[in-house]
């Protein structure tokens, strides 16, 4: 069985980081109190904050194989080489990069992650998932 098309994966991928980010909000909480309160809930934000970081970076990994513009080491330079390509904006590739470190984060040291951290995270920073998302879908 053959790999569908370039664009198919891609589109895949970006459906998925889609779909985690509507995740994200619905199940965002009013404030950092009912977020703590909440423990069940605040796991499933922080599970699907988690699956589309990582989906940001299967994603971002794809482009750059897609255009053969390097053999990245890390999901952190494959944001960097997107930006430098010019296929993101730099100022996005840096904050994008950045978000490597959250998804670490979460992924190996989930009980002393900080709350407070993931809903500020939450309210400011899903815009820079949705503007690559889109960016990615006109690449």
């Amino acid at each position: 069985m053959s790999e569908p098309p370039a664009s198919v994966i891609r589109a895949r991928k970006i459906a998925e980081l889609r779909a985690r980010l509507a995740r994200v909000r619905e199940l965002s909480p009013p404030d950092l109190e009912t977020f703590i309160a909440r423990r069940t809930e605040a796991e499933a934000l922080i599970f699907n904050l988690y699956l589309a970081l990582q989906a940001s970076s299967d994603l971002a990994l794809r482009l750059v194989s897609e255009r053969g513009l390097a053999i990245p080491g890390s999901s952190r330079e494959a944001f960097e080489t997107l930006g430098r390509s010019g296929l993101i904006e730099p100022a996005l590739a840096r904050r994008l990069a950045a978000a490597v470190g959250l998804r670490n984060r979460i992924a190996h040291q989930y009980t002393t992650l900080d709350l407070a951290l993931v809903l500020a995270v939450v309210r400011d920073d899903l815009a820079d998932l949705d503007a690559f998302a889109a960016s990615a879908a006109s690449a």
